[in-house]
């Protein structure tokens, strides 16, 4: 199978109640669109299309980092429209059609919903239930077969009782895909849904499956402040999981860690500790409580004591770092070196005195 992925990522998000681009408000220290653009390029797509639209600049400088192509839909017409604005990219290939604001849905969940895509050989949605299934299309199933998908705006009282609502996560195989052309806006909002495909399949003879996944909270996107922050939580438990997983020795749960900071075995980190940004810690590294360590490099062996503030720094092996100390960036500590408590360390190359 030849696979494209297209990531929606083109919404403005009125709902956070912020100028930035939902896409761009971060998850443990890095924005939503990033997690997104990982898990599409694990299942090695032949090609990943990030849609764009509200926040273009911002959100094209900071996909210039992956090794994707950008598209721009204009003016918010609807999924549909927005896919469509992917087309050049695509060519004949599947597509499995991701969103920017969906950060927390696992690979393992993404394999999943691609091999019942394989198997099953048609237009695929992903489904869930959720208790209060307000602001989301719903979806009317018969096994795995869905009979109809309404959005909300356009539903009956009665369908607005069902649980079982679309994610939005939808593949779609390439003889297919014309279909999102045949798409009207011929709905309350007058916009393209890409649900809408349904229809138009069900027309021409052909069967629509629906992937039913439990955990709603892992596929469904950020929409809101609070929502930004349970998924900061989730994430946060996920990385302390992943690290104690490799070796690593956690004092507590309150423990800072994010996404890109890797930890080397036997290393203990004490509670209260922020650990930031890109940051290398080796093995057999101690971080003493209330610590904020922010882009450094810690080689095996040092000792952090606590209460300690760095950022931007490399300490060679067997370095000790007293309490209440501050490293300044572009500092260089030598191998062995016991850093006195209470001071600030300026210097570029710091070696102790005599």
């Amino acid at each position: 199978m030849q696979l494209s992925v297209v990531i929606l990522a083109a919404g403005k998000g009125e709902r956070m109640l912020s100028s930035n681009p939902k896409v761009m408000h971060n998850i443990m220290g890095k924005p939503m669109l990033g997690f997104a653009i990982e898990r599409a390029q694990e299942l090695l797509p032949i090609k990943t299309v990030v849609v764009l639209g509200y926040g273009r600049e911002q959100v094209e400088g900071y996909v210039r980092g992956f090794n994707v192509v950008t598209a721009l839909q204009k003016g918010q017409k609807g999924t549909a429209h927005a896919v469509l604005s992917a087309q050049k990219y695509i060519k004949a290939h599947d597509v499995l059609v991701l969103y920017g604001d969906v950060p927390l849905i696992k690979s393992s969940t993404l394999e999943g919903f691609i091999n019942f895509f394989k198997k099953v050989g048609t237009v695929t949605f992903m489904t869930t239930d959720v208790e209060n299934p307000t602001g989301y299309g719903r979806v009317l199933m018969k096994k795995d077969r869905i009979e109809k998908i309404v959005e909300e705006i356009d539903a009956s009282p009665a369908e607005r009782k069902i649980k079982r609502i679309n994610t939005g996560i939808c593949a779609i195989p390439a003889p297919l895909f014309p279909l999102l052309k045949e798409i009207k806006a011929d709905n309350k909002k007058g916009e393209y849904y890409l649900t809408d495909i349904y229809k138009i399949a069900q027309q021409k003879g052909f069967v629509v499956k629906g992937y039913h996944h439990e955990r709603s909270s892992e596929v469904l996107g950020i929409n809101s402040k609070k929502e930004l922050l349970d998924a900061n939580i989730t994430m946060k438990d996920r990385i302390l999981d992943g690290h104690m997983k490799k070796g690593v020795t956690l004092l507590d749960r309150n423990i800072y860690i994010e996404n890109d900071v890797t930890i080397g075995k036997n290393t203990i980190i004490f509670p209260n500790s922020y650990i930031l940004g890109k940051t290398s810690i080796g093995e057999g590294v101690s971080v003493g409580p209330h610590s904020l360590i922010r882009d450094s490099m810690l080689h095996n062996g040092v000792i952090i004591e606590g209460f300690v503030f760095m950022e931007g720094a490399e300490l060679e092996e067997g370095v000790r770092v007293g309490p209440f100390v501050r490293i300044q960036p572009k500092t260089f500590i030598r191998k062995g070196v016991k850093v006195d408590n209470f001071v600030e360390v300026k210097n570029a190359l710091y070696r102790r005195k005599g």
